[in-house]
């Protein structure tokens, strides 16, 4: 498990360095747009591909929320 915590923390640290760069270089604004729509498109593809599938997940947080 420790393995996989320094694997994490190697993984943030790059995501926010990679930010940073984006950052400097474009703006910040544009840059949270950038990463926005690489996440919608991350997300679109695992939809497509049958890895997520929405509806099971907005049952199981309404469940958690107690409204079924």
């Amino acid at each position: 498990m420790k393995d996989m915590n320094t694997y994490l923390k190697v993984m943030g640290a790059t995501f926010g360095f990679v930010f940073a760069l984006i950052a400097f270089a474009v703006g910040l604004w544009q840059a949270i747009v950038m990463i926005v729509c690489g996440l919608i498109g991350f997300l679109a593809i695992k939809f497509w591909l049958g890895e997520i599938d929405f509806i099971e997940w907005y049952e199981e947080f309404l469940k958690r929320r107690g409204k079924r």
